[in-house]
């Protein structure tokens, strides 16, 4: 599969690391991930990371979550921001091949956003029976009679769902080599959505044996 044909073009326009993410539970999950079953050339040594986002702060604040957690488990890492100071770099087959040689990366991984979702959920008002006191009532219609229905309010619920893309391919050959997709809802910040996913990614690299 070619690394620039495939996957070198989707820059999309949402700047989604910016904002807050939604309310309420939040989870990061890696939903599944893909490794070439031929690659041998294991483990990599240093590794490009690409956050294919198109405004700088996004793109930032993925590359060096990524990165510091690569560097965190030993490995050396470098955040594409630094070679390719402009968003429409990452969009030139030049740049990119450009860009890993000069960092003599065994590897480059690339991340993208392929979905993001916002909605908000009504919860209607939920009823509760509260044992009234008193007496005088057959145990028959004593349930019927004797407890007051109470209502809980209504409230609406806001759930965020970003849905990221993550692939990573060898230098030497440019071919696909990992890939995986993580799912993450209503992250309290962008940080932490970052460092969850970053979290994921290095623990399943590091159980394929390429960390």
């Amino acid at each position: 599969m070619d690394l620039i044909k495939n996957w070198l073009g989707r820059v999309l326009t949402l700047g989604i690391f910016l904002v807050m993410i939604g309310c309420g539970g939040s989870s990061t999950h890696l939903v599944e991930s893909w490794q070439e079953p031929g690659f041998d050339d294991k483990p990599l040594g240093k590794i490009l990371v690409l956050g294919v986002f198109n405004e700088d702060e996004s793109r930032q604040l993925y590359e060096n979550g990524v990165v510091n957690a690569l560097e965190d488990n030993g490995k050396t890492a470098v955040a594409g921001y630094t070679l390719m100071p402009n968003v429409e770099d990452y969009d030139e087959k030049e740049d990119i091949i450009a860009a890993l040689e000069k960092s003599n990366a065994d590897a480059v991984m690339i991340a993208t956003l392929v979905g993001f979702e916002q909605k908000d959920n009504y919860r209607a008002p939920q009823a509760a029976y509260i044992p009234t006191m008193g007496w005088g009532h057959g145990m028959s219609d004593y349930y019927a009679v004797s407890y007051s229905r109470v209502y809980d309010h209504g409230y609406t619920v806001n759930k965020s769902t970003v849905k990221l893309e993550i692939t990573v391919f060898s230098a030497k050959t440019k071919k696909m080599i990992w890939a995986g997709a993580t799912k993450s809802v209503n992250q309290k910040s962008s940080g932490e959505l970052v460092k969850n996913v970053s979290g994921l990614i290095v623990e399943d690299l590091k159980k394929d044996g390429f960390l």
